[in-house]
């Protein structure tokens, strides 16, 4: 199970992971991963988002995202 994970962190270097609001279990769970970020979308900027290579968000979090820019 977590043997298929290792190519797919080996390929995403300095990636942001968009969620809709603070999970601790996610935070902590990240912490132990290399160039990964967690951050709600309340937490959002430009800086965040330039500041990384790759960005991966939830289905919830583009929701949040549209709703916010329209």
């Amino acid at each position: 199970q977590n043997h298929n994970c290792i190519p797919l962190t080996e390929k995403l270097d300095n990636v942001l992971i968009l969620v809709e609001a603070y999970d601790e279990k996610l935070d902590l769970a990240s912490r132990n991963l290399i160039g990964v970020s967690v951050l709600p979308v309340a937490a959002l900027d430009p800086r965040s988002l330039l500041s990384h290579d790759h960005v991966l968000a939830t289905v919830g979090a583009v929701r949040m995202l549209e709703e916010k820019l329209s």
